[in-house]
Order: C-alpha cells, then sequence, then structure tokens
C-alpha cells in the first residue's frame, strides 16, 4: 500500500469545499454583468429621451423665432393659425387673442418620423411679441 499514489485532499474532498467558493465567484461575476447591462439599457433610454426632449425644444425655439419675425414684418390678424415645415419636424402655431392685451400662443409640434405631437400653450403680452 505504500506504493498508492498520494490524493490532494483540496480535489476529493467530499465536502465540495472548491465548488462552493467558484460557485460564489461565478454568482458574483454574473450579478455584475447583469447590473451593466441593465444599467446601459437605462442609459440608452435616458439619452434617447433627451434628444427627443432637445428636438422639441429647437423646433419650438425655431417656429417661436419665425412667429415674432412674421408679426413684426407684416400685420396679423388674430386669431392666425400657421405651419412651419422644418427637417426635423414641423410645427403648427395658433395665436389667438385674449383679454388685457395679451396673445395665447399654441404650438403643436410634430417631429419627422414620429406620430406623437407635442402641444404646448404660452401666453404672451401683445407688446412681448412686437
Amino acid at each position: 500500500m505504500r506504493f498508492m499514489k498520494k490524493h490532494y485532499t483540496i480535489i476529493h474532498n467530499q465536502q465540495g469545499f472548491l465548488l462552493f467558493h467558484v460557485v460564489w465567484v461565478i454568482l458574483i461575476v454574473f450579478l455584475c454583468i447583469h447590473f451593466l447591462l441593465y444599467q446601459y439599457q437605462t442609459e440608452r433610454v435616458v439619452v434617447n429621451n433627451q434628444l427627443f426632449h432637445i428636438e422639441t425644444e429647437t423646433l419650438f425655439q425655431m417656429a417661436y423665432k419665425k412667429a415674432r419675425d412674421e408679426i413684426d414684418n407684416k400685420e396679423v390678424t388674430l386669431p392666425h393659425q400657421t405651419t412651419y415645415d422644418f427637417p426635423q419636424g414641423e410645427v403648427k402655431v395658433t395665436m389667438e387673442a385674449e383679454p388685457d392685451d395679451k396673445i395665447a400662443v399654441y404650438f403643436a409640434i410634430k417631429q419627422t418620423g414620429s406620430d406623437h405631437i407635442y402641444q404646448l400653450s404660452r401666453r404672451y403680452n401683445f407688446h412681448e411679441l412686437r
């Protein structure tokens, strides 16, 4: 019996000592990868929403500027409705008179490639637009 090969106790330990630690390491690595992938997906959604809002705000600013220029350059009778086409989308602007020398301006913003319409309304003093 003394000529038998010596067995390694770590590999042949019947309690599963080595397997237990390997499973924990694999579990921790899997959880880290899962968390990073979920965080990446969430960041993509947030960035897409921010880009949508930036494009919408840009369309609003361009339409507001064009509406102000239109009011400055020619006499506009209220109520007045016009549509502006931009490369990023289309904006429909409606102006209505209100009491106390105010104008209600309604913006309906539709981005190119989207069916969603973003509506915005603002009240301005008449002298602010002139």
